[in-house]
């Protein structure tokens, strides 16, 4: 008996997979949404958002495949238990991600923001550096992505501290977890880097509270979820230079209306979701693993625990 599996996503990345699906699992029949001749056929569904009435439409679904490390999107609440929901762990993602990270790590840290906004007064000043190893890189968020990000950072040779909700041990890294620990975790990060999952307990979690727990002239980046962030906190802790720059690639709202205030801030950067993206070769490959292991009755790599969210 075949197995049905729905695609809904941009064409491009939808015909790469399928070439790949029809290499590695010819006895997989692949569907690119809205086109579906036998919907009750639907077995497995790939997807960023869910289409309405999935569950009517699709009755006889059995696993979600989000294209993103991120699920916060597909709201849990409404996916029955029966349903397993599976996060995107591509090597492309993680190796996107820490790309971005310590692009921004290193341009706060080699003042490159700063050069950038005297430029138009043809200030020619040299600004001091630190050392990398005494400038302290703070990551919210020990997980996949923020364990990566963590080696590629020490291997540029800063100094790593990570936080995260449970007892992580990552060698090099000084790790902090739980509610008890992150106001010290706060205090010894000099550039925040926040990876955290979207959550009920994360939500507003990067407010003045938080930002002020930093030591002064701190910077931010923010590439978990939009939010996590009190934006009127941060402009307040800008303008009042506790927090030095901060680099923004997600939002509450997308696209960020143009209005908004972070566009015209010379201490923020504001990118549109471009930190890690899904590379459609890598992904493809671990979508296919775990097609072949869900048809093989085997664990399949990223289910999410509901408990937790992520």
């Amino acid at each position: 008996m075949k197995t049905h599996i729905l695609y809904r996503g941009p064409q491009e990345r939808g015909d790469c997979w399928q070439e790949l699906f029809n290499d590695a699992l010819p006895d997989v029949v692949w569907h690119h949404w809205p086109k579906v001749e036998r919907k009750d056929a639907i077995e497995l569904m790939v997807t960023w958002k869910l289409p309405r009435d999935y569950q009517q439409d699709y009755p006889n679904l059995k696993v979600i495949f989000s294209v993103g490390a991120g699920v916060d999107q597909l709201d849990l609440a409404t996916v029955p238990e029966h349903i397993k929901v599976v996060r995107m762990l591509d090597p492309g993602i993680a190796k996107g991600m820490s790309e971005f990270i310590a692009m921004h790590v290193l341009n706060i840290h080699r003042e490159t923001f700063n050069y950038i906004n005297s430029n138009p007064s043809a200030s020619w000043k040299q600004l001091s550096t630190m050392a990398n190893h005494k400038r302290r890189v703070g990551i919210l968020g020990l997980g996949n992505l923020g364990q990566d990000a963590a080696k590629t950072l020490l291997n540029l040779g800063f100094s790593v501290n990570g936080w995260s909700r449970s007892v992580k041990d990552i060698k090099g890294v000084s790790c902090f977890s739980g509610n008890a620990e992150l106001s010290t975790f706060l205090a010894q990060s000099d550039i925040l880097v926040s990876l955290l999952p979207l959550t009920e307990q994360t939500r507003g979690l990067l407010n003045d509270k938080t930002l002020l727990s930093l030591p002064k002239g701190a910077s931010l980046i923010n590439v978990g979820r939009g939010e996590q962030l009190i934006p009127e906190d941060l402009l307040a802790l800008l303008d009042s230079q506790h927090i030095n720059y901060a680099v923004l690639d997600v939002f509450e709202i997308e696209p960020l209306a143009e209005n908004h205030p972070f566009w015209q801030h010379p201490k923020v950067v504001v990118t549109p979701h471009i930190a890690a993206i899904t590379q459609n070769d890598s992904a493809g490959s671990v979508l296919i693993e775990n097609v072949q292991r869900y048809l093989n009755n085997q664990p399949m790599v990223g289910i999410v625990d509901r408990s937790l969210g992520y």
